[in-house]
C-alpha cells in the first residue's frame, strides 16, 4: 500500500507550495482518493498516476478544501478516455463510486460536468453513495466509515455531515481522520493502526502525540496533514515538539510526499 500527498495544506488562504488536502492511496492495482482538494487531479497525474485506475473517491465532509478539486478529477477522467482508444477500452463499463455525506453536493458537482464539453457523456459511469457510519466497501480495499463532531450534532433527524475513514488493505490499516472534533472520537477506531493520519489545521501535533501516548492504545506511525498555519509558520518547531513525545514515529507531510506501508 503506498500513500500519495497530493496536497497537504487546510482551507488556508492560498499558501505556497501547498494544495488543499487530498491522498491518493495505491492498493491492489487499484487508486483510490481520500478527499480532494482543489489540487489533487493535476498533482496526482504530474505525479505519474494511472488516474485510469481509480475505483473510488471518499470525502470526509463537503467543505471547500476537501472537494474543491472533485470536479476537475471526475471531468479528467473523461477526457483521458478520449486521448486513445486504448484509455476508452481500458474504462468501457466501469463504475467510479464517489462517497460523500451529502447527495446534493455531488449532484451540483455533476451540473458542472453536464455544462463542460461534450455533456459528460462516458463509456463509465459515475455511481454516488452516501457516506454513513459503518462499512462502505470490500474488496482489496476495505473502508469504513464513522462520524466525528467536526460540523457539530445534526439536527433531530438530520445526517451526519462530517466522517473519519478507516482503511484496510494488504493487512494494513490505515485510520484517515478528515476533520474532527477531539481525540478521544478516533481512539476506538485507531487501535492496532499501522498509520494514522491526522489533521493539524485545528488541533497541536505535539497535544495530539501526548493524548495518544498517554491513551495507552497500540499504533504505529503518525502522519500529520492538514496543515494549518499555526503548523505551517513554525514548521520544523512545530515537528521536533511533536518528536519529543513520539520520536521518528512522527512525520508531517508536503505535497508530493510519498508513504508506504
Amino acid at each position: 500500500m503506498v500513500l500519495h500527498i497530493l496536497g497537504s495544506c487546510s482551507g488556508t488562504e492560498p499558501y505556497p507550495g501547498r494544495h488543499h488536502t487530498s491522498i491518493a492511496l495505491e492498493t491492489g492495482g487499484s487508486l483510490y482518493f481520500l478527499d480532494a482538494g482543489e489540487n489533487c487531479c493535476h498533482a496526482s497525474y504530474t505525479l505519474g498516476l494511472d488516474q485510469l485506475r481509480t475505483e473510488a473517491v471518499f470525502i470526509s465532509h463537503t467543505h471547500m478544501d476537501h472537494v474543491g478539486g472533485l470536479p476537475h478529477l471526475l471531468w479528467n477522467l473523461r477526457k483521458l478516455c478520449t486521448l486513445s482508444p486504448e484509455n476508452e477500452a481500458r474504462m468501457r463499463g466501469r463504475r467510479v463510486h464517489v462517497y460523500l455525506p451529502d447527495l446534493q453536493v455531488f449532484k451540483a458537482v455533476y451540473q458542472m460536468l453536464l455544462a463542460s464539453e461534450g455533456h459528460y457523456q462516458t463509456v463509465f459511469q459515475l455511481e454516488p453513495h452516501l457516506v454513513e457510519d459503518g462499512l462502505l466497501c470490500g474488496g482489496p480495499l476495505q473502508a469504513e466509515a464513522f462520524h466525528n463532531l467536526h460540523l457539530g450534532e445534526p439536527a433531530p433527524g438530520g445526517a451526519w455531515r462530517s466522517f473519519s475513514f478507516v482503511f484496510q488493505a494488504e493487512g494494513k490499516k490505515v485510520l484517515y481522520s478528515g476533520d474532527f472534533g477531539e481525540l478521544p472520537e478516533l481512539l476506538p477506531h485507531a487501535k492496532g493502526a499501522d498509520l494514522l493520519f491526522l489533521e493539524t489545521g485545528h488541533h497541536r501535533a505535539c497535544a495530539l502525540c501526548q493524548e495518544l501516548l498517554d491513551s495507552g492504545i497500540e499504533f504505529g506511525r503518525v502522519v500529520f496533514y492538514h496543515h494549518g498555519v499555526e503548523i505551517l509558520q513554525d514548521y520544523e518547531g512545530e515537528l521536533a515538539l511533536a518528536r519529543r513525545v513520539l520520536g521518528d514515529r512522527v512525520l508531517f507531510t508536503n505535497d508530493g510526499d510519498r508513504v508506504e506501508l
